[in-house]
């Protein structure tokens, strides 16, 4: 099967025939602003079922660019694992900077716990993840932190998985260290809505998953790789808040520079273990 390069370094069938293993239902808009339509990808098992667990899946591209389909795989292999895994399109800077993609990632959760969907997906709405790749890793962290009380209401979410998610904004934007500037760059300060030098601290400290760490908050998987492009030092912080609030977390580092999908083959069955430890209990 021919295929291409996603922009989060994730694989893109090209032409993708849909498996037997799998029932995929595309284009299904979840949500409408300002005429603008976003929408769904939703991947579910094949022998169909009721009360599945969900898992949302949100893909990277530096926040400005990027493609639900980046997920192909991971909703394909979620779905035949029991999960009802939904890959979504979000808002993209610098037309629509933060919070709007925080918005529609959180719009998209309680879009599958509203009685339409889980009666068409079967989807049981205690039990709903996420899984996000690079900037999509930053918005499932916020998915998992944001909010307060049970993790099965609202836009609260049960269990996330973050591959090279940056989690630290605020040490990025305030230029404590010029090398995560320089890694991030224009991708940040779109995202932010501001200029390099310029950028208001309130706002990177809100759009930052470590400034909301508390007790309440989901248990989280962290992937990274040690000399990648998002830094470590913007993702060890937060394992270590989530352990000091006593949070479940998982912090899984690899050698070398893979970012994000590059890496997936290798984390595929501790992602996938995560989530099931998680989400079936």
């Amino acid at each position: 099967m021919a295929t291409a390069p996603g922009l989060a370094g994730i694989t893109i069938p090209a032409n993708a025939q849909e498996p037997a293993a799998a029932r995929v239902e595309r284009d299904v808009v979840y949500r409408t602003v300002d005429a603008e339509p976003l929408r769904a990808d939703v991947y579910l098992p094949a022998d169909g079922g009721d009360d599945r667990p969900a898992v949302l899946l949100v893909h990277g591209g530096g926040w400005s660019r990027g493609d639900r389909r980046e997920h192909e795989e991971q909703g394909r292999l979620l779905a035949d694992a029991g999960f009802v895994a939904v890959s979504v399109d979000y808002r993209f800077a610098p037309a629509h900077p933060y919070p709007a993609a925080v918005d529609d990632v959180q719009a998209a959760v309680r879009w599958l716990r509203k009685k339409a969907q889980r009666n068409a997906y079967g989807i049981d709405p205690d039990r709903i993840g996420a899984l996000g790749s690079s900037a999509g890793g930053h918005l499932v962290g916020l998915l998992a932190v944001l909010g307060e009380g049970r993790l099965d209401r609202r836009a609260r979410v049960a269990a996330v998985a973050a591959w090279s998610g940056p989690m630290d904004l605020a040490r990025a934007a305030a230029h404590i260290d010029v090398g995560d500037v320089l890694i991030l760059g224009d991708a940040l300060m779109e995202f932010l809505g501001c200029l390099p030098g310029s950028c208001n601290d309130a706002t990177a400290w809100d759009a930052s998953p470590l400034t909301h760490v508390d007790e309440s908050d989901a248990p989280m998987l962290l992937v990274n790789s040690k000399n990648e492009l998002v830094p470590l030092r913007l993702v060890q912080p937060m394992a270590d808040a989530l352990t000091a609030a006593g949070v479940d977390n998982r912090l899984l580092t690899l050698p070398g520079n893979r970012h994000s999908g590059q890496f997936a083959p290798d984390v595929w069955d501790d992602t996938l273990a995560f989530l099931e430890e998680h989400l079936k209990p």
